[in-house]
């Protein structure tokens, strides 16, 4: 079986960058933290928030750090002649119970088949909470999941709520031969490998101690970084989130987060005690097993900088930087993630190189372990080096870098639009497609080297990236549009994919988006896909593996 994390990307179709608000809770609510006392408290100017830029389910924000006044536990033992009720310390109301359904439907158009064979995908995902908070001091969170593809078989296929079409969906349609990564698909975890599926994305409890602690206990969501497309820096969840997914559709991740905020001064810290042994083959927790990481956030003159680390039992330590400052009309970020080169599988090969070769090496290999004797990784590694070809783990600290600048600007009294561009450096990606190709094929297939969890990733395969977007939330005359263009260039493969997204509001809570997008750029890299000449042939459905020319959907989202 041959293993790799790239064909999936054949087909990626960027999700909106701009959705309408919704009424479910916001990031700081599903996330369990107290809003930290950063933007105008600290004088700086605020950016372009997610929900402008790229779309966002989050109503205004509601700080979960009390104002002040007369400790509770104080009040507790001295006693009060005061309604709790009248304080608004026991609430009336105290659990809220809503939910979010989205419907999807896209279809890829690949060159080779005929209109009626191109792939369909219709996957549906509804989420359910429950958010009770019986004080200001307490809040417990929980968020249930139910997915379901009628495009897939029933029980054994995946259900993939990415609004990128992946080569595991084309696998998943006919082509049986690959064991391919990411079996969720895009931005999915492997508990959602069965159709129909639920799962539990959240369930944690929140409390704190004097006000000056907070702590949250459970399965819960927390993201690293402050990049919109290319997150590095993401450590504490198994994988990077989709960018252009209108929702983060990742599980929780298990964990205590410790938070202590400085309000004064805008700072935080955090410190986490992880549970999910990511990257480590474990069937039992034991205690050796867990893992810790420590975050510090801090707000200099105009600048908001975070630093952190994480270690882990069977992986090496990682560390991440990140920063966002106005300068001028811009917003300015960046991070950087510092790993080990060991972390990552490397392939290096002249772009001239033919595929045959690493064929005809093999072979090579394979007699000289027959008849001589000789290990065969020694051996291919010996006759790759005829061709100027290595392939291995990698030396050295790498720093994989990604940023970009924002402007927002109004270009009607009541009307605004942003520009963007992001870019990212990946030092562990390919430099051209014969070494996307081997290291699909090769490196995991013949070699069985294991990449980090991140070279399985769509968007992550190349040494560079670029991103260029345009949206306006709400067009004028018609504040219920939302449109939003974006063009995704591979600098590695010159290969990438130009969208267009527009999103309406309908009927006050539902949202429906549909778009187009037409990928172009050099045959055989990431965002180009197509199967070696030399494995075509030995390949079943070879047809499903076409270069992707255009792909179109729509998505259907409810808040209850």
């Amino acid at each position: 079986m041959i293993a790799h994390r790239g064909l999936f990307v054949a087909a990626l179709c960027l999700a909106p960058l701009v959705t309408l608000a919704q009424d479910r809770p916001n990031e700081a609510d599903l996330f369990g933290e107290p809003t930290p006392t950063t933007g105008a408290d600290a004088g700086t100017t605020s950016r372009p928030t997610d929900s402008e830029l790229f779309g966002s389910d989050s109503p205004t924000q509601v700080s979960l750090v009390p104002d002040g006044g007369v400790d509770r536990d104080v009040s507790e033992l001295m006693g009060s002649s005061k309604s709790k009720f009248d304080t608004d310390e026991v609430k009336s109301d105290p659990l809220k119970i809503g939910a979010n359904l989205n419907m999807f439907g896209q279809v890829l158009f690949q060159e080779g088949k005929t209109l009626a064979k191109e792939p369909v995908s219709l996957p549906m995902l509804l989420e359910a909470y429950m958010d009770g908070r019986p004080t200001d001091r307490l809040r417990a969170y929980a968020v249930a999941r139910l997915q379901y593809d009628p495009s897939r078989p029933a029980a054994t296929a995946t259900t993939n709520t990415s609004t990128m079409m992946t080569m595991n969906d084309m696998a998943n349609m006919g082509m049986g031969t690959f064991t391919l990564p990411g079996a969720g698909g895009v931005g999915l975890t492997g508990a959602t490998a069965q159709n129909p599926t639920v799962v539990l994305d959240q369930l944690w409890l929140r409390f704190d101690i004097a006000r000056t602690v907070y702590l949250t206990v459970g399965r819960q969501k927390v993201r690293w970084g402050t990049a919109r497309i290319w997150y590095p820096t993401d450590y504490l969840n198994s994988q990077p989130r989709d960018p252009f997914n209108p929702f983060d559709v990742r599980l929780g991740v298990n964990m205590v987060k410790v938070h202590v905020p400085v309000e004064k001064l805008g700072w935080n810290f955090y410190g986490y005690g992880l549970f999910d042994n990511i990257g480590v083959g474990n069937s039992q927790l034991t205690l050796g097993n867990l893992g810790g990481a420590l975050r510090a956030e801090f707000v200099v003159w105009q600048a908001e900088l975070g630093l952190g680390a994480v270690w882990m039992n069977g992986r090496r330590p990682r560390y991440a930087a990140d920063i966002s400052l106005p300068i001028g009309p811009f917003d300015v970020y960046g991070e950087v993630a510092i790993r080990s080169g060991r972390d990552f599988v490397i392939t290096r090969a002249p772009s001239d190189t033919k595929f045959q070769s690493f064929l005809d090496a093999a072979q090579n290999a394979g007699l000289r372990n027959a008849l001589l004797g000789e290990d065969f990784g020694a051996a291919y590694s010996d006759e790759l080096g005829k061709y100027d070809v290595t392939i291995g783990r990698g030396t050295g600290i790498y720093a994989q870098v990604s940023g970009g600048l924002s402007w927002q600007f109004n270009y009607t009294d009541k009307n605004f639009g942003i520009l963007a561009a992001e870019y990212f450096y990946n030092p562990a990606g390919y430099s051209n497609p014969v070494e996307y190709q081997a290291g699909l094929f090769i490196a995991q297939g013949i070699l069985r080297l294991t990449p980090d969890p991140v070279q399985q990733i769509p968007l992550y395969g190349g040494r560079h990236y670029l991103a260029l977007i345009a949206s306006a939330p709400g067009i004028p005359g018609f504040p219920w549009i939302s449109v939003s263009a974006t063009n995704l260039l591979n600098l590695n493969d010159i290969s990438g994919l130009a969208r267009m997204d527009v999103t309406f509001r309908v009927l006050t809570y539902l949202n429906v988006q549909v778009f187009g997008a037409v990928f172009y750029g050099q045959k055989g890299g990431e965002l180009r896909f197509t199967l070696p000449s030399e494995l075509a042939s030995q390949i079943p459905n070879a047809s499903a593996f076409g270069p992707p020319i255009a792909q179109a959907g729509v998505l259907l989202r409810l808040s209850i």
